[in-house]
């Protein structure tokens, strides 16, 4: 009587193997899915922070054209100390109202002009009998997720002074 010699188990091999490469591919995908979640959750709070302030920013600054230059006046008969609403209606466009306008981004504040946010139309100025506010506007219609960012900004400034509209976030700077 002849002996075969004892071969191994291949099958049970290749599927430990194939169980394995199953499992490290769930890993994977559940490792780069968790990754996905946080990136956007950071991407989140860092575009609110970001909206929150470059408001603070425009708004002490118009604080500051208005106490450097009190006796100003647009020439519209709204808020006559404050900038006019420039043309086009940015608020990279603004000057201090006096004789010889000046653009709030230059001179002793030294300030820059607010980086337009990806996924942003850039801020706009309104200066009219109702207020002085400026407007923002997600670029992505209907965006579940600009919507609740503009939401989240709102809780971070407060919801007297801004609203969201559909897609677009006013903040009023200067009431009546």
């Amino acid at each position: 009587m002849t002996r075969c010699p004892r071969q191994p188990a291949t099958g049970f091999a290749a599927a430990t193997a194939l169980y394995a490469i199953a499992l490290f591919v769930l890993l994977g995908f559940v490792a780069s899915s968790t990754a996905r979640k946080s990136a956007r959750a950071e991407m989140f709070h860092a575009t609110k922070d970001q909206m929150v302030a470059q408001r603070d920013l425009i708004a002490n600054l118009l604080l500051l054209c208005r106490a450097v230059y009190p006796d100003g006046d647009n020439g519209t008969g709204f808020h006559p100390s404050y900038p006019a609403t420039p043309g086009g209606g940015l608020v990279t466009s603004l000057v201090c109202p006096k004789t010889a306008p000046r653009s709030i981004w230059s001179g002793d504040a030294s300030a820059m002009i607010p980086r337009p946010m990806v996924g942003f139309t850039p801020w706009s100025y309104i200066n009219d009998a109702t207020s002085i506010r400026i407007e923002i506007t997600a670029n992505e219609a209907g965006s579940t997720f600009y919507r609740n960012l503009l939401d989240a900004v709102i809780v971070k400034i407060g919801n007297a002074q801004a609203i969201r509209s559909g897609d677009t976030l006013t903040v009023t700077l200067v009431s009546p």
